[in-house]
């Protein structure tokens, strides 16, 4: 008997977050309340385990919750220290194998930051056991792949989306793309693999170099980024549905980051457009746009102004220039299609506040109003995520579902 893999959009048993380590992203934007909101939203019947980095953050984020929630019972607190708050990406995959449930353990190398030596991604890699100890899964599948979660969507029915220029050249460059493909199929039961050629420009490695900032110069970075993720651009919504962002010719010619992103997205749609499910039918697609560009200034009384401390002792950003010093104007890791599916809920990423452009709140309404469509038997519920964007992900990184399969029913 194959293995098999459950799609997030398949019935939940619960889920497991990183609460922030630290309250604030910036002075203004504040971390912790979106970590709140997540919770607030999440449905009660599911099991919330809350990973925290030490005893203060699990008593700051214990104090919060008893705060602003009734029911409480529903949720866990475990400590791991996770210098990382994106458990999607080295978190525990629960797959069905025979009659029993297995996890697959996979390595990880801080997004090809840091190396698989490096303390972090030591202290990462030993994560999804830890889960799997804290869930009492014993029986585990390994591999030699690098590679991370959020670049791994599947459709429940054989098919899995991931971005090729991740897994390939990225991540496993000794490896041929067919061992890759063959891997990826042995472990999860697989029959197909729809390889999207990039992912998102903001999604590229987040020390390459200058981006274009808000005057259209090179004068901005990226905040952080997971260095090629499929959740940041495209997800299954059902069996034969995806979701796909989108830039249109009007936005491209406006803006330079919309410019570099049509590309990489048109390439995606031609993919997807000849991709076939399983049973050789074509998959629905449907589009959600890419949110408008909004830029940061951090300085060293910032939380998130810390993310740009050197690589491995690197003297110089990839492309050669110098590291920014004193004020970084940074764009943040926005997307659509981060968002997290749950039993009754889709929690969704917005970005408008009171003083911002109108063409935020109107990319913000289109999309919730997409998303509802896509998903009619569930309430899609938006959260502000600028605070945590800053650190290269989102909600659906910063998350990690546990499937409810047959045989753990």
């Amino acid at each position: 008997m194959k293995p098999y893999v459950a799609g997030e959009f398949s019935p939940q048993k619960s889920v497991w977050m990183c609460w922030p380590i630290g309250e604030w992203a910036t002075r203004q934007l504040n971390v912790d309340r979106v970590a709140l909101e997540m919770v607030k939203n999440m449905p009660t019947d599911v099991d919330i385990h809350i990973v925290c980095f030490d005893a203060n953050v699990k008593t700051r984020a214990n104090n919060l919750i008893k705060k602003n929630l009734r029911q409480t019972d529903h949720i866990h607190y475990v400590e791991y220290p996770a210098p990382i708050i994106y458990p999607r990406d080295f978190g525990i995959d629960v797959i069905q194998s025979g009659n029993e449930l297995a996890h697959v353990h996979h390595l990880f190398d801080s997004y090809g930051y840091y190396g698989l030596e490096d303390e972090t991604s030591q202290v990462l890699n030993q994560f999804s056991l830890f889960q799997a100890e804290c869930l009492g899964i014993k029986n585990c599948i390994k591999t030699d792949l690098i590679t991370e979660g959020g670049n791994h969507e599947f459709n429940s029915a054989g098919v899995m989306m991931a971005i090729e220029d991740t897994e390939v050249k990225k991540r496993n460059s000794h490896k041929t793309k067919e061992e890759i493909e063959q891997t990826f199929k042995n472990v999860y039961g697989l029959e197909k693999i729809i390889w999207i050629p990039h992912g998102s420009y903001e999604d590229e490695h987040y020390l390459m170099g200058p981006i274009p900032g808000p005057t259209g110069k090179f004068d901005a970075y990226r905040s952080a980024s997971a260095n090629g993720h499929i959740d940041e651009i495209c997800r299954f919504a059902s069996e034969d549905t995806i979701v796909l962002a989108r830039v249109t010719e009007e936005e491209a010619k406006d803006n330079l980051i919309h410019q570099y992103n049509k590309v990489r997205m048109d390439a995606a749609f031609d993919v997807l457009k000849e991709a076939t499910q399983s049973n050789g039918e074509p998959f629905k697609i449907v589009t959600l746009p890419m949110p408008e560009p909004i830029y940061i200034e951090l300085t060293p009384e910032d939380d998130a102004y810390y993310l740009w401390e050197p690589v491995n002792e690197q003297e110089t950003l990839l492309d050669g220039s110098s590291f920014p010093t004193k004020k970084i104007t940074v764009l943040p890791a926005l997307s659509y299609c981060n968002f997290l599916i749950l039993n009754e809920v889709v929690l969704a990423q917005s970005y408008y506040e009171p003083g911002l452009p109108l063409s935020i709140k109107e990319k913000d309404e289109e999309a919730l109003a997409t998303l509802q469509v896509v998903f009619p038997d569930k309430q899609v519920i938006p959260i502000h995520t600028l605070a945590l964007n800053l650190y290269g992900g989102g909600i659906h990184c910063n998350t990690k579902n546990i499937p409810r399969y047959d045989c753990d029913i």
